[in-house]
């Protein structure tokens, strides 16, 4: 396989994940105002609460934020203090690659430790809704993975120059627009 067809192929995968995370995400959000806006009718207008409806809600906040913390690090968009970088481009690039390198960490041990704590919950299920909670917990080890997936896709962009692994930085393009 040439090079070049690695990398379309590359780009094809990073296409498809921004689009399933975006879609994945608008779809929750707007999920999660239905559900409560339901909860809300139900109790308020026609005094029948919905027994489900804040159980539900919670499981599709909890997908919603670790899929959101996922396309925060594909954007860049994660706090940072900036106390040393701006004394040298050495520390500067130092300053990235530490925040690297605590990345891969932090999604690498999600992966793991979601995975163990998603394994083993296979038969219980929300008291109110019946969802089976496999399918909540779930998400911790899909959104450290995709952390995960953006984290490596940044090696050979930190390698070369960590200032082109930030876009902000250095007022170049983010290679997810679309």
């Amino acid at each position: 396989m040439t090079s070049s067809k690695r990398r379309n192929n590359l780009d094809l995968l990073d296409e498809g994940i921004l689009r399933l995370e975006n879609a994945l995400a608008i779809f929750l959000l707007v999920a999660i105002v239905v559900d409560i806006s339901l909860q809300i009718i139900f109790r308020y207008v026609l005094s029948y609460p919905l027994s489900w409806s804040s159980e539900l809600a919670t499981y599709m906040f909890a997908w919603l934020t670790l899929t959101g913390m996922a396309v925060a690090q594909r954007e860049h968009a994660h706090i940072e203090v900036r106390f040393f970088s701006h004394l040298s481009p050495a520390m500067h690039a130092a300053t990235i690659r530490i925040a690297w390198v605590a990345s891969l960490f932090f999604f690498a041990l999600l992966s793991v430790g979601g995975y163990a704590f998603f394994a083993g919950e296979t038969i219980q299920s929300g008291p109110a809704s019946g969802i089976p909670l496999w399918a909540v917990y779930s998400s911790l080890p899909v959104g450290a993975a995709l952390g995960l997936y953006h984290v490596l896709r940044d090696l050979p962009r930190i390698i070369r120059s960590p200032q082109s692994a930030r876009p902000d930085l250095d007022g170049g393009p983010s290679r997810h627009h679309g």
